[in-house]
């Protein structure tokens, strides 16, 4: 083994305070390819602070208006935890099954999300003080993401002395939803109406809808082992929940409106889009023909 210093790396300054993003990497020379390489070797010897996993830095014992940010290998820790990791589209998907989450490389911009049917399965967006980048093949995230993969939960990444640890526990995310009798109950929990489309397939059985405060709307529609959802919330990002990979993805314009349709052997399976400042999102289990999912999209508002 020998250590090899990788990167010194500037993030983006905030309010005047600028964060440095600094790792040391080992290379095994044996390996094919050159191996992975290891976090950060820090002097400390404390629990990680916050989740934004930042550390103050003085010097001459003068507090500075700068902070480091740890940056660790993706697949190197990732997959020991349970998670794979893979490229998607130019975007980086990690998933143990329940939760998961899609890095871009480039954007400090962070959504954990879980397929887990009792829980919203979905964060606001956060950030961690860098962003994501690549080095020889290697792609470096914060540390503070895994932390977040955790649950956010105290004792799971800790620092002793220049060794940092990594205890996994079960993983609870807040359910934020809340289940409701009718529409008009959902849009006063989220503040906003939703208008659904006036015709819907005749082989539905049973509808359920929730609420998230003043940020999104549910509408599930099931029967006859199908199931069609409708998502609204506030905000521009994808919240469909869906992280499935799929044969194709197509751009078209539904009244004006950019709406991004994936699917698999020629069905859709979801389609996003957004409007006059809020968030849309149509899933199809199965998926059902292109031209029913934009005119759902249509229909939505």
């Amino acid at each position: 083994m020998k250590t090899k210093l990788m990167s010194v790396l500037l993030c983006a300054a905030v309010m005047g305070a600028m964060t440095v993003s600094v790792f040391a990497a080992e290379r095994n020379e044996n390996v094919p390819g050159g191996g992975e390489t290891s976090p950060l070797r820090a002097e400390a010897s404390e629990t990680l602070h916050d989740q934004t996993h930042r550390y103050p830095i003085e010097v001459n014992g003068e507090a500075l208006a700068a902070s480091a940010c740890v940056m660790i290998p993706l697949r190197a820790v990732a997959e020991p935890l349970g998670f794979t990791v893979t490229w998607d589209n130019g975007s980086v998907l990690v998933d143990n099954g329940i939760i998961h989450t899609k890095v871009t490389i480039g954007v400090d911009r962070y959504v954990i999300t879980t397929s887990r049917e009792d829980l919203v399965g979905m964060s606001a967006p956060f950030s961690l003080g860098a962003a994501p980048y690549v080095v020889e093949g290697v792609t470096y995230v914060p540390l503070g993401l895994i932390h977040a993969l955790l649950g956010n939960q105290e004792g799971t990444v800790t620092l002793d002395g220049n060794k940092i640890s990594i205890q996994t526990k079960p993983v609870e995310l807040a359910n934020p939803f809340v289940s409701c009798e009718t529409l008009e109950e959902a849009e006063r929990i989220a503040g906003f109406s939703l208008e659904l489309p006036g015709q819907l397939p005749d082989w539905i059985r049973r509808t359920t809808m929730r609420a998230v405060d003043s940020a999104m709307i549910e509408v599930t529609f099931e029967g006859q082992d199908r199931e069609l959802m409708i998502r609204k919330g506030t905000g521009s990002q994808d919240i469909s929940g869906d992280y499935n990979v799929y044969d194709s993805e197509k751009v078209c314009s539904v009244d004006g409106c950019r709406v991004v349709v994936r699917g698999t052997g020629g069905k859709a399976a979801v389609a996003v889009w957004t409007r006059d400042g809020y968030t849309y999102a149509v899933s199809a289990e199965p998926g059902v023909e292109p031209e029913m999912m934009t005119a759902l999209a249509a229909a939505v508002r």
